[in-house]
C-alpha cells in the first residue's frame, strides 16, 4: 500500500478504532525492530515540538567518539556498569550510525579529511573485534550499523587512496586486511574489495610486493608459535594473504607467477585440497587452458569425481 493510499484508509476510522489499530501494529512489530529504528522514543517525542539542533564542531565531534572509544575498549558497552546505563549501552548502533554517517559526510582531502578517516578505522576495528567477542551487547555489530564489513572497509579504503595510490597509502589499505573477520561474511570479501580497487598495472606491482612482505612476516610469527589455535588463525591468515596475491598476478596475466608463488607459500599438508583451491581460483577468472594444464601436471594426485569429471568437460569443449 502506498502512502496515500494509506492516508485515505485512516480517514475511515474515527480516534479509538485508530488508538487500537495502532497498538495492534506496535504488537506486531518484532523486538529488534522496534531496537532498529527506536521506535519507543519516536512514539513518545512525536508530538514534541522539533527544534533545529545545533550542528556540533568537528572537535567536539572527534572528542565524542575517542571518550566513545574509550568506553568500549573499558568493556562499558558490554556489561553493566554505574558509568554507561542500559539503555546507552542498548542504542550504541544508533550512535556509531551517527558516527559512521557525519565522518563519511566529510571529504577525504578536507582540512579534517584525514582524521576523520582515521576515526572511522578506529571504529572499523572495534566493530570487527565486536563481532567475535562481546565488545557490545550484540555480536552482530556490522549488521546492527546496517553496513557490512567489506561495504565498510571499502568506504576506508577509498578514503585512504583517494589521497593518492602510494606505497604507504597502499601499505595502510593492506595493513587493515589483518582485522578480524566478521564470521557471518565470508572470511575473503575484504580482500576482494581490495583487489576490487586496484586499477592500474603499476598499482597491483607494489601491492603485490607489500603482500608478500606480509606473508614473510606472518610466516616468521609462524615458526615463533607454539600455541595451536592461534597457529590455526595465521596460517589461515597467511593462505588469506597468498590467494590475494594469487589472484592479483592473475588479473595482471602473468599465469606461471601466480602459480608458482601459490605453490611455494600455501600451507596445506593435503595436496589434494591445495590443488582444489588453485583450480576453483583458475576457473572463477576463466583461465580454462590454464585449468587443463595445471590438472594435468598433477596426474600423480587422485583428484575427486567433481574434479576429474570437470576436467574430462573441459578437455572436451577446449578442443572442439
Amino acid at each position: 500500500m502506498l502512502v496515500n493510499e494509506l492516508r485515505k484508509e485512516i480517514e475511515k476510522y474515527d480516534k479509538n478504532e485508530l488508538k487500537n489499530i495502532i497498538v495492534e501494529l506496535y504488537k506486531r512489530i518484532p523486538k529488534n525492530k522496534k531496537e532498529d529504528y527506536n521506535i519507543d522514543e519516536f512514539i513518545k517525542n512525536s508530538k514534541k515540538k522539533t527544534s533545529t539542533k545545533k550542528e556540533i564542531s568537528f572537535e567536539e565531534l572527534q572528542k565524542e567518539i575517542i571518550y566513545f572509544l574509550q568506553l568500549v575498549d573499558n568493556d562499558y558497552y558490554a556489561i553493566p556498569n554505574k558509568i554507561v546505563s542500559k539503555k546507552e549501552r542498548s542504542s550504541w548502533r544508533f550512535k556509531v550510525k551517527r558516527y559512521y554517517k557525519n565522518l563519511n559526510n566529510i571529504l577525504p582531502n578536507s582540512e579534517n579529511g584525514s582524521s576523520a578517516t582515521i576515526l572511522l578505522i578506529e571504529i572499523f576495528k572495534r566493530l570487527s573485534i565486536g563481532s567475535n567477542r562481546l565488545l557490545f551487547i550484540n555480536w552482530e555489530t556490522f549488521k546492527a550499523l546496517g553496513v557490512s564489513q567489506g561495504e565498510y572497509y571499502d568506504t576506508i579504503l577509498k578514503r585512504i587512496l583517494y589521497n593518492g595510490y602510494t606505497k604507504d597509502n597502499l601499505k595502510k589499505c593492506i595493513d587493515l586486511l589483518d582485522v578480524l573477520k566478521d564470521p557471518y561474511e565470508l572470511s575473503y570479501d575484504m580482500f576482494w574489495v581490495f583487489i576490487s580497487n586496484l586499477k592500474t598495472i603499476s598499482i597491483k606491482e607494489i601491492s603485490l610486493e607489500l603482500l608478500a612482505d606480509k606473508v614473510t612476516a606472518l610466516k616468521e610469527h609462524l615458526k615463533n608459535t607454539k600455541n595451536s589455535h592461534e597457529r590455526f588463525d595465521i596460517i589461515e591468515n597467511i593462505n588469506n594473504y597468498v590467494e590475494c596475491i594469487l589472484e592479483i598476478y592473475l588479473t595482471m596475466n602473468e599465469c606461471d607467477c601466480a602459480i608458482k608463488y601459490f605453490h611455494k607459500n600455501y600451507i596445506e599438508n593435503d595436496k589434494e585440497i591445495k590443488e582444489y583451491i588453485l583450480l576453483e581460483k583458475l576457473e572463477k577468472l576463466n583461465l580454462i587452458k590454464e585449468w587443463i594444464k595445471e590438472y594435468e601436471s598433477n596426474t600423480n594426485i587422485k583428484f575427486r569425481n567433481s574434479i576429474t569429471e570437470k576436467y574430462t568437460k573441459l578437455k572436451k569443449s577446449s578442443s572442439i
